[in-house]
């Protein structure tokens, strides 16, 4: 009697256990095919991706233009330096010091008494903005054509100044080697445009973006 008791045990663990097997099975087919239809009902879930956020690098610049810095001409004027680093795909603000005094009126319809190319389309010179100069009232300009960039810049100082300061900023894009120039007549010949505007290291520099 006591083996029969065991053995009708066994059994209807057995039973249990099938039974509870069978029942898991039934219910993953049951999520499983839930899941299907509703997937092809609403296709997958997308998961989002979150970026984090870049904070844009703000580089200064500063460069000066003075009379004589080459002692090779004494009397042209130059960009010091005449060639800039800038970060690419960055806010850069450039000051430059015109000790250079002295107005060089631009031709008459010149594109370049206007602000070009600038956050808000302005400059600032000895903090007050400005977004174009009287064409007689221009020095010379800071001009990189590749970027759509252009500042005139004024001749006169404020009282007792030995320079006039002009102080902009603007985005640079991709990598690669740009040129900056004048394009006020302030060179030599009977125009303006000979000496210092045709020669590197002068009124025409270059830009490193990278």
């Amino acid at each position: 009697m006591k083996e029969h008791a065991n053995t009708t045990s066994r059994s209807s663990l057995t039973f249990v256990g099938s039974g509870l097997i069978i029942g898991l099975v039934l219910c993953a087919t049951l999520v499983f095919a839930t899941y299907s239809t509703l997937v092809a009902v609403f296709g997958l879930p997308k998961v989002q991706t979150v970026h984090a956020a870049v904070k844009e690098q703000h580089v200064q610049a500063h460069l000066d233009i003075v009379l004589g810095g080459n002692p090779a001409h004494k009397d042209w004027p130059t960009y010091e330096p005449t060639s800039l680093t800038l970060p690419a795909n960055s806010l850069v603000t450039i000051t430059i010091h015109n000790y250079d005094l002295g107005d060089t009126a631009l031709p008459t319809g010149s594109p370049f008494s206007k602000v070009q190319g600038t956050i808000g389309g302005i400059a600032t010179a000895d903090g007050i903005s400005y977004s174009n100069l009287d064409i007689a009232k221009v020095a010379h300009t800071f001009t990189v054509m590749q970027m759509h960039l252009s500042v005139p810049i004024p001749g006169d100082a404020p009282q007792g100044a030995s320079y006039a300061s002009v102080t902009f900023s603007f985005h640079t894009g991709a990598a690669g080697t740009y040129t900056f120039e004048c394009f006020d007549p302030c060179g030599t010949g009977a125009t303006g445009w000979m000496g210092p505007m045709m020669m590197k290291g002068y009124m025409i520099g270059s830009i490193t973006v990278q």
